[in-house]
């Protein structure tokens, strides 16, 4: 009894091993004028629930990096953090007026749409002890990179909902970024 465990076991295992170095293989190189060169690659679900690799671009789009954002409506700062718009068309905000109690991470997804960037991104609202979730917060972005590639402004609209998804409030205004690299330093907010 005890043998036909292990062996189902090691089997199950085994077949998990098969599919994901199927999976992992599956156009790892590339073989092209006599030297082998590695392909970007990252994760993504599959419709079974199941990892596999998929080839990321290598092409980055002007938009990727890390910014330091400012959010202003009607000539009033109402936030601002440094947020990194990554290759793969996700991004991820570390939000600097907001206290960690309450959420100061959020994330969205983005696209390029007729040269313009736009990105609908996510947070959770909690109430301001950071002990009663509030609900859900969709951030709307719509913005221009400038000319030289170093900043961005443009719109965006902040809806808060409850937890049962009735709008608490709507808030529309500017928002500006300018990118960090490794020689910024970075003594404001």
């Amino acid at each position: 009894m005890k043998a036909l465990r292990k062996l189902s076991v090691m089997l199950g295992a085994l077949v998990v091993v098969a599919m994901m170095t199927a999976t992992a293989n599956a156009g790892c190189g590339d073989i092209g004028h006599g030297k082998a060169k590695l392909k970007r690659q990252g994760w993504q679900g599959s419709e079974f629930g199941m990892p596999g690799l998929r080839l990321a671009s290598n092409d980055n789009d002007p938009i990727t990096g890390m910014w330091k954002v400012t959010f202003t409506a009607d000539g009033t700062q109402i936030d601002t953090g440094f947020a990194v718009w990554h290759s793969d068309g996700t991004e991820i905000m570390n939000s600097g007026d907001r206290s960690p109690l309450t959420g100061d991470y959020c994330m969205g997804v983005w696209k390029k749409v007729n040269n313009r960037y736009k990105l609908n991104h996510a947070g959770i609202g909690w109430d301001p002890t950071g002990t009663v979730q509030v609900g859900p917060a969709n951030i709307v972005e719509e913005v221009d990179l400038g000319p030289k590639g170093d900043a961005f402004s443009g719109t965006f609209t902040i809806t808060q909902y409850d937890l049962n998804g009735n709008v608490l409030a709507t808030v529309s205004g500017n928002i500006t970024g300018i990118r960090i690299n490794v020689d910024t330093v970075i003594n404001t907010f």
